[in-house]
């Protein structure tokens, strides 16, 4: 059994050994010697008055297709609206968020390109009104960003995101972070 185990993390790990090829070979591709990634972001939110920090650890199975588990911490002010003649307060607080995204870009690594992001993930949630407390919390985001190559697997990011967070007591609240960042894939 733990030889199996090591012949399949052999085989997803190295893509060469997979493909049949020899590794020096695979590695004179720009595809054979990126494929991990490490990004690190922050930024804005753009509703609430926040703001997100962000790391990234990713695996790209194809020069435009990234995966990434990402974890990020997202702030947001308290603050009040006039809403019918009255003041009303809107939550502030923070959410604590691990997510599994998929970029695709329409350009290869090494060229300036625009993609697109989706993402699934969950975390805690702790509002400040109308109570404080933790609570467990479902994400899911979709979005858009561009990446901007510097030099071989080093390149500056941004991206805008529609997150959906709904927990088991408030329902349904809209984030929109803005992060931009550098990635080093290596």
């Amino acid at each position: 059994m733990c030889k199996r185990a090591m012949a399949l993390a052999l085989l997803v790990l190295i893509p060469s050994v997979a493909a049949g090829q020899p590794a020096a070979a695979s590695e004179s591709t720009s595809e054979g010697r990126e494929r991990l990634t490490v990004q690190i972001a922050a930024g804005p939110t753009l509703v609430d008055r926040g703001r997100v920090i962000s790391i990234a650890f990713g695996y790209l199975p194809a020069s435009r297709l990234e995966l990434l588990l990402n974890t990020e911490v997202d702030r947001m002010s308290l603050r009040f609206e006039r809403f019918r003649g009255a003041n009303t307060a809107v939550r502030g607080g923070a959410m604590s968020l691990v997510s599994v995204e998929t970029r695709v870009a329409l350009r290869p690594p090494d060229r300036v390109s625009p993609f697109a992001l989706v993402g699934i993930g969950g975390g805690v949630s702790r509002p400040r009104l109308p109570e404080r407390g933790s609570k467990d919390m479902v994400a899911l985001s979709a979005g858009g960003g561009v990446r901007v190559p510097l030099r071989p697997g080093f390149s500056l990011w941004t991206d805008v995101r529609m997150i959906y967070e709904v927990d088991n007591e408030d329902g349904v609240s809209r984030i929109w972070p803005v992060r931009a960042g550098v990635a080093w894939r290596f």
